[in-house]
């Protein structure tokens, strides 16, 4: 059998690794280093952020550990595509994709259930 093509895992890999990256600085920034002056850029405690159904903006200490555990949830898609780029075998492909749909359905559903 021919091995998948490694551009076909791209995509996801990228948007893998963007959201990877971008939940980990967002907990290492608010969560670790706790920077005054950066934190106080965020609207923490505003009616109008959370009542835009971004629940998760509460306090800084909820919004840092929203971001790790998303940042968590995410890995294992990441292991996923990366075990599918070693392999590039169809079923390695359709599960690194199923997962990473999985999560951020997930995701969603999950802040969706939070703001109501």
């Amino acid at each position: 059998m021919k091995p998948i093509s490694r551009w076909l895992l791209v995509p996801g890999l990228v948007l893998v690794s963007f959201l990877l990256a971008a939940n980990l600085h967002e907990w290492l920034l608010v969560g670790v280093i706790k920077n005054p002056a950066d934190i106080a850029q965020y609207p923490f405690g505003s009616e109008e952020a959370m009542g835009e159904g971004r629940w998760y903006y509460a306090t800084a200490g909820l919004y840092a550990r929203h971001m790790l555990i998303s940042c968590l949830a995410l890995l294992p898609a990441g292991f996923a595509f990366l075990r599918a780029l070693l392999w590039r075998s169809g079923f390695r492909v359709a599960v690194a994709y199923g997962l990473l749909i999985l999560t951020l359905l997930v995701s969603g559903m999950f802040n969706q259930y939070m703001s109501a």
